[in-house]
């Protein structure tokens, strides 16, 4: 359809979508952000990355990751091992996001591929396909099978200190697992999958809907427009109100703006500040060896990976675990001061800003994975135990809350502070 309008989700800044060489990406003009890339119309690629990635995943969940071997005495863990132990050392929190982030969000992402792709490939019918593809958007960011891997190579590269320790098929699957799920996105546009699924009766908002939102048209006058935050579908004003405030296309609830957006976003950020104290204060977990109980902060464990010479994962760890959240918070306060007090500036950096920091968030789990596998593997009675700690439970706590308060900020904010107008713009 020619003239198909797409608006920037930092700024919503309007464009007119336009075919574009493969490899390439469509950005916006304003901000910087990206748009959408070159599509990829079929589906045969990313259904049979979505199927070999879920047999991975039930490999990856049937089998031991590590083996560890101890004083002639062996222990095996699975995925599934570490929440077991957090629930019966006594914190279901951490039960609970582990199995989040390492099994549920991964099957559910799988899952929803295989669910929707297949009957666009073979023709047939099923319902809810518009739901299941929704909730997409909700289950990727909790996805974290590949931040997991780090943490399980850490908790490896700490045992192999003083023990055996034995690769299972589980570890392959898992390693195998993450760039066949990263493929399995990569290679498919969802806008191709959007207008596939939408209504056969649907009416794109095109460059003519933005000469009447200029000018107004007979007897009614549209005041503007609105992007679904779901399948990013510009719909305007008069549209949405025909609509009952609905998406045409997925169904969502419309708004202009997340409703409370930087009240919320503060909220959840001070809340991550508050639990940042304890974090570092108290253990994320406490070793025994041979009678002798010592217990690691979070600093403490990249002081001991130092020690050993893993200088490596040890600049991974420091950087994960104390950079990265140090960073998010001060960024974020940044972003939302400035935003509430209506400051000018540099609004394409602080959206840069505001985007980097939204995706490097989910990074600071390493350590919390890396306390599940540890905990669950080193379980040898008086000659070697691991028990997590308070530590890791308020750490975990400030992952979990600067990525909701990252979440909750609407970025177009940035730009509707400083005294931004909907400018009715196109570039093709």
């Amino acid at each position: 359809m020619p003239h198909r309008l797409v608006a920037c989700e930092h700024c919503d800044y309007l464009h007119v979508e336009d075919d574009i060489p493969p490899g390439f990406v469509a950005r916006c003009i304003r901000c910087g952000s990206p748009l959408y890339e070159a599509q990829k119309g079929t589906v045969e690629r990313p259904l049979a990355f979505a199927i070999t990635a879920f047999v991975l995943f039930l490999i990856a969940n049937s089998f031991p990751i590590l083996t560890f071997a101890m004083e002639g005495r062996t222990e095996s863990n699975t995925l599934l091992s570490g929440v077991v132990t957090f629930w019966q050392e006594g914190f279901p929190f951490l039960a609970f996001m582990v199995a989040l982030t390492s099994i549920a969000a991964p099957l559910m992402l799988i899952g929803a591929y295989i669910y929707v792709l297949a009957p666009l490939y073979f023709g047939f019918v099923v319902p809810g396909l518009r739901a299941v593809w929704r909730v997409l958007a909700v289950i990727r960011p909790w996805s974290m099978l590949d931040v997991f891997l780090i943490g399980l190579l850490v908790a490896l590269t700490k045992l192999t200190d003083f023990a055996d320790v034995i690769a299972g098929p589980a570890f392959y699957a898992v390693c195998f697992l993450i760039p066949t799920t990263l493929l399995m996105s990569t290679t498919l546009d969802p806008r191709t999958i959007w207008r596939r699924l939408a209504p056969e009766n649907l009416r794109y908002a095109t460059l003519e809907d933005l000469e009447e939102l200029r000018v107004g048209t007979g007897q009614e006058k549209a005041t503007g427009w609105m992007t679904c935050e779901i399948c990013a579908f510009v719909v305007t004003d008069s549209a949405a109100r025909e609509t009952g405030g609905k998406c045409p296309r997925c169904g969502t609830h419309l708004h202009h703006r997340k409703s409370g957006s930087l009240s919320r976003a503060w909220a959840l950020l001070v809340t991550a500040v508050v639990f940042y104290i304890p974090a570092n204060i108290f253990p994320i977990m406490t070793i025994t060896y041979l009678g002798r109980a010592e217990s690691d902060t979070i600093l403490s464990g990249v002081v001991v990976l130092l020690q050993s010479g893993q200088w490596p994962i040890a600049i991974v760890v420091f950087t994960a675990s104390i950079v990265v959240p140090i960073m998010k918070i001060v960024l974020l306060g940044w972003v939302y001061a400035a935003t509430g007090l209506g400051l000018a500036g540099p609004l394409r950096e602080r959206t840069l800003i505001y985007r980097v920091t939204e995706l490097i968030g989910r990074w600071s789990m390493i350590d919390v994975f890396m306390v599940s596998i540890l905990a669950a593997l080193v379980k040898l009675g008086n000659i070697a135990t691991v028990a997590p700690g308070f530590g890791a439970v308020a750490f975990c706590a400030v992952v979990i809350m600067t990525m909701l308060s990252a979440m909750a900020f609407d970025p177009r904010l940035i730009w509707d502070r400083a005294g931004m107008q909907k400018e009715q713009g196109m570039s093709s």
